[in-house]
């Protein structure tokens, strides 16, 4: 196991939390708006969203009135390509 007793190990276990903050925030902050600005499915994705005013991780954890109706939609296309599928073999 490793001691942070002596005060220049506790100044690198610093150091190392510091950048790793900064590396996380420039990802997360940085990197990934970047990403959905440059890539055009993220980006109707997140306009979208914006747009209906709908907070993509609350539809996975909360009982949101769209996750209900987006459900059926999709369940409802799934069934519509599978039968088009089906009739064209």
């Amino acid at each position: 196991m490793i001691s942070l007793s002596s005060s220049s190990s506790r100044k690198v276990a610093w150091l190392k939390l510091v950048a790793l903050s900064i590396v996380t925030w420039l990802f997360l902050g940085e990197f990934l708006p970047w990403v959905y600005d440059v890539v055009p499915p993220l980006r109707h994705s997140r306009d979208q969203q914006a747009r209906f005013d709908i907070s993509a991780g609350a539809i996975y954890y909360t009982d949101v009135p769209v996750s209900l109706e987006s459900e059926m939609a999709s369940r409802e296309a799934v069934q519509k390509a599978i039968e088009l599928r089906a009739s064209s073999l």
